[in-house]
């Protein structure tokens, strides 16, 4: 663990010494940023952008506006690579609702009313059949709800972190991935009903 923590400490240390280079007017200093970076950025952007040409395409495009606004970042908010996933996250939305592939998810039932321990009953169950219905339920879900699962559960980012990236306060992101856990338990309940 101490090796990891020593390993982004150099990387912070790096990119810092290159975006003050950038910022001082040798812009060619932000091409090792691009690489150092650029991959995590669109495995992040992937799960948002399925197809890989338009993944490539928006993570480009975060990129060029991540250089076009270096002067805003602020290394006492978030990292460097945690302020590109901002950018790439706001890049892919725009690109989603520009291209309208957003497709929601009506439910029919208020998931509101469901309670939370059938919830956690439900989502705990991981026989192959069960799992095969959440994969199934998480993939109708909205783009941007994917990827707040993902970052939280998958990736184990704390909520701080995910609130500066999707630029929403962690109150919000608590009841959101709550509400979630509720819509993937009735949709499970009607593919299972199906």
């Amino acid at each position: 663990m101490k090796r990891i923590a020593d390993i982004r400490q150099i990387i912070t240390v790096e990119d810092t010494v290159l975006i003050r280079n950038v910022l001082d007017g040798h812009t060619e200093q932000f091409r090792p940023l691009a690489d150092r970076h650029g991959p995590s950025v669109q495995k992040f952007v992937a799960r948002m952008i399925p197809s890989p040409e338009d993944a490539e395409e928006v993570t480009q495009d975060a990129l060029v506006g991540a250089f076009q606004c270096l002067h805003r970042f602020d290394a006492e908010r978030a990292s460097f690579r945690t302020w590109l996933l901002r950018i790439a996250y706001h890049t892919a939305l725009k690109r989603l609702r520009h291209e309208s592939r957003k497709r929601w998810a009506k439910m029919e039932v208020e998931v509101e009313e469901l309670p939370d321990q059938t919830t956690d009953e439900l989502l705990n169950d991981t026989t192959d059949e069960r799992l095969a219905r959440l994969q199934q339920a998480v993939s109708q879900l909205a783009p941007e709800d994917q990827l707040l699962l993902s970052l939280y559960y998958q990736d184990g980012h704390p909520l701080r972190e995910i609130a500066y990236i999707v630029d929403h306060p962690d109150s919000y992101l608590r009841s959101r991935l709550q509400w979630l856990r509720k819509k993937i338990h009735q949709t499970i309940i009607d593919l299972e009903e199906t």
